[in-house]
């Protein structure tokens, strides 16, 4: 359902942000835009998200924006692609998730809605037509088993679950926080970082960790560890874990304290696992921080062993302020990084999936800006951005193409 009164009185509230508008307006929606995005608005210390349709990412005349176009969306939510649904994932105490699809004539709605005990914090595609997800308890308190469930990608309906796998042992050192899942070669990978759900100290940072489970009965096959570098990923960023297109998994070990860290005891780096393989491949690290001096936030594998990342430019960054970020394209293969150029240093959005799409050799996010923020197209072969569309929002949630 659209609620464009109640856009009309969000855009009151942040004022200078967004342009005003008429209380009979109606809907400007076009039918068929094939990009979509999710905004975050802002308003006394509230955030509301609207799911927009767009023609165009590189706009130069107007905006994009939520005036008579979307659908609304309360509470935290956190946006995720599969196939030709985008799905909204609740977080922050919301424990439901909905898919958004196209109906018939063109129009984006918001179809299904499955409801879980506590936020899933593990989503990821099988195959074409499902996702895995995984829901963990907050706290020892609450109980001591996973939950996994299949999630139907078209119909959205939940087709399969299981609530016999023990968490045991992700909580060996303390209570584990998923920072991401994969499917790859018939097994679930999760990796997780272990945290003090009452201080968030991560004393046990100096490892990386991958719990791995078959799939679909999910039962626990072992645990992959690994000292050259530490926890993979981090907090709420589901950032830990991304597939290639040979089905290998690559790993990415955050461990910065401007990401959810307590410590940064080891470089941030990538290590690999390849598909169906219960260890970490042992011919393969990157020393990502070696190389740089730098840490990577966040980042979307690309194909062709290429990914696209905002990194840290400064290691002495204050705690999860997640600030003073660059983009740059990393060659996982050749262990190289190159700097993009013409996007500015900038933040990011904190514990949040990755805004970020490519398609057609090119990468396009977008920025939060001095002036605003903008979409950022980068050429994937010579790394150089040009500054897109302005998106009158506090943020961007997620971005997509959607037939």
């Amino acid at each position: 359902m659209k609620h464009f009164i109640y856009i009309c009185i969000v855009i009151a509230a942040l004022g200078p942000l967004l342009a005003s508008c008429d209380s009979d307006m109606g809907s400007t929606e076009v039918p068929y835009q094939p990009y979509v995005m999710a905004l975050g608005i802002t308003a006394n210390n509230t955030t509301t998200y609207y799911v927009v349709n767009t023609a165009d990412l590189m706009r130069t005349e107007g905006t994009i924006n939520a005036l008579g176009n979307g659908i609304e969306q309360t509470g935290y939510r956190d946006y995720q692609q599969a196939g030709q649904t985008v799905f909204s994932i609740g977080g922050m105490g919301v424990t439901s998730a909905t898919g958004v699809q196209r109906d018939a004539d063109g129009f984006i709605q918001e179809r299904g809605r499955f409801v879980f005990n506590d936020t899933p914090i593990g989503f990821c595609q099988v195959d074409d037509h499902h996702m895995a997800a995984l829901e963990l308890p907050t706290s020892t308190s609450k109980g001591g088993r996973l939950t996994f469930y299949t999630v139907d990608i078209n119909t959205l309906e939940l087709t399969n679950k299981v609530t016999t796998t023990p968490v045991a042992p992700m909580d060996t050192h303390d209570w584990p926080y998923v920072t991401g899942m994969e499917y790859a070669g018939g097994h679930l990978y999760v990796s997780y970082e272990p945290m003090n759900p009452n201080t968030f100290a991560s004393d046990y940072a100096d490892t990386a960790f991958v719990a791995v489970y078959s799939y679909p009965d999910c039962q626990f096959r072992g645990l992959i560890k690994d000292v050259r570098f530490g926890n993979i990923g981090s907090w709420n960023a589901f950032n830990g874990l991304q597939k290639d297109e040979h089905g290998d998994l690559y790993a990415m070990s955050n461990t910065s304290m401007a990401n959810g860290f307590s410590q940064s005891p080891t470089h941030c780096g990538f290590l690999r696992i390849k598909a169906g393989q219960l260890q970490f491949d042992p011919t393969y690290a990157f020393d990502f921080e070696a190389l740089t001096g730098q840490k990577v936030a966040h980042w979307l594998y690309l194909g062709g062993g290429k990914a696209f990342a905002e990194v840290t430019t400064r290691l002495d960054a204050p705690a999860w302020s997640d600030a003073d970020l660059k983009c740059c394209i990393i060659d996982l293969v050749n262990k190289t990084s190159t700097d993009v150029a013409g996007i500015p240093v900038h933040n990011g959005n904190g514990g949040r999936r990755f805004a970020c799409f490519s398609e057609n050799g090119f990468v396009y996010t977008p920025i939060a800006t001095a002036d605003g923020v903008y979409i950022y197209r980068t050429d994937i072969a010579t790394a150089k951005a040009q500054r897109g569309a302005r998106v009158e929002a506090s943020f961007v949630a997620g971005v997509f193409r959607v037939e």
